[in-house]
């Protein structure tokens, strides 16, 4: 009888473990997640890597923002490369003219002719080849050292909201293809790509068949290369995607039902706080994916804007100057347009794959 008592107080005790314990409201959560995250940091490294977005804003008013900056940056562009072209033109008229007059004369063809306006033609781009060769390298080491803070907390959001196999996944991926793609276009990429221009000029001017034979190469080594590189990085995310997915899956189901079910009294309720916390990183999974997207095309709007509109033009003033002047010159102006579009390419590359990482870590499912 003297342990009557131990009833009562278990009671009493069962009691308080079934009251609900105090927790955080949504929006608390959600702002200690982000601490934890380190998103001021993430903000921080945007900034400093040239991009615009604004971290929470809504994809469709960052996209609209990210429209308004290239209408307002595309005037200027296209006047500058507007500038360039009509030169080239004016080049490539003269030494049609010139041909002309000496072929009234009886004679076919007159080298100087050629040489000075594969010399001309090289003065006139020198100056757009060397700066969107340099912003489209300077633009690739903001996406790198954007990327390096903003690797690491997608990968860690991701895996708060049960995904941790495939976040490592896609981390890793992340890291080893960045790090290679960078690589290859600094030692290996970049100087084909001079070597390229070098030939063309040279080509143009010499009227050597090898010298085009050994630029259309190396054009095609580097598409190939950049090609490779981003199917070997889809294909590898796509094949361990499936595997890692489900891992997360039934990861998650094993740790909701051990806690339900294994904890007394209060599994329930721990179990719906573990899907409150799932549900509010989902949210800033979510939220980190669309700022990083933003960020990464505020980078490369500029940059974008500029190699496309100098490739256009090359290409217009090369089918109109085909029509006035000797063909080596008008070839020439194609092939340096070329470069920009190679450029574009590794850019474009390097952007890509760390927006399919973001894209596949916001669209990761764990249940």
């Amino acid at each position: 009888m003297r342990y009557r008592w131990i009833a009562p107080v278990l009671f009493l005790l069962l009691l308080l473990l079934t009251t609900p314990c105090a927790a955080l409201d949504g929006e608390t959560l959600l702002r200690r997640q982000e601490q934890a995250a380190g998103i001021d940091e993430l903000e921080r490294a945007g900034r400093e890597a040239g991009g615009s977005a604004q971290y929470g804003q809504e994809l469709d008013e960052g996209l609209r923002a990210l429209r308004k900056e290239g209408e307002q940056a595309a005037g200027g562009i296209l006047r500058k490369a507007l500038r360039s072209g009509v030169m080239l033109l004016v080049v490539v008229m003269a030494c049609g003219l010139g041909q002309n007059l000496y072929e009234v004369s009886g004679r076919n063809n007159i080298p100087v002719t050629s040489l000075a306006g594969t010399l001309a033609v090289a003065a006139i781009s020198m100056g757009d080849v060397s700066s969107m060769l340099g912003l489209g390298v300077s633009t690739m080491e903001n996406i790198a050292s954007f990327s390096n803070v903003l690797l690491p907390v997608t990968a860690a959001v991701t895996a708060a909201t049960g995904s941790a196999t495939g976040a490592a996944v896609r981390h890793l991926a992340a890291a080893v293809f960045s790090d290679l793609l960078m690589n290859l276009i600094r030692r290996l990429l970049l100087p084909i790509l001079y070597a390229y221009l070098a030939l063309v000029v040279a080509h143009s001017a010499l009227g050597n068949d090898g010298l085009k034979r050994i630029s259309a190469v190396l054009k095609w080594v580097v598409v190939t290369v950049l090609t490779t590189i981003m199917l070997a990085f889809v294909g590898y995310l796509s094949v361990s995607g499936i595997v890692s997915g489900t891992t997360d899956a039934a990861a998650v189901k094993a740790a909701k039902f051990a806690i339900s079910g294994a904890i007394p009294v209060v599994g329930k309720i721990l179990s719906d706080a573990a899907e409150t916390i799932l549900a509010s990183a989902g949210v800033l999974r979510g939220t980190v994916g669309v700022f990083g997207t933003l960020t990464i095309l505020s980078i490369c709007l500029i940059p974008v804007l500029m190699l496309a509109i100098h490739y256009l033009v090359y290409k217009l003033a090369s089918a109109l100057s085909a029509t006035v002047g000797p063909a080596g010159i008008s070839t020439l102006v194609d092939q340096i347009g070329s470069a920009f579009a190679l450029m574009l390419g590794m850019m474009a590359a390097c952007a890509l794959l760390l927006l399919i990482v973001l894209l596949s870590s916001v669209t990761a499912v764990s249940l």
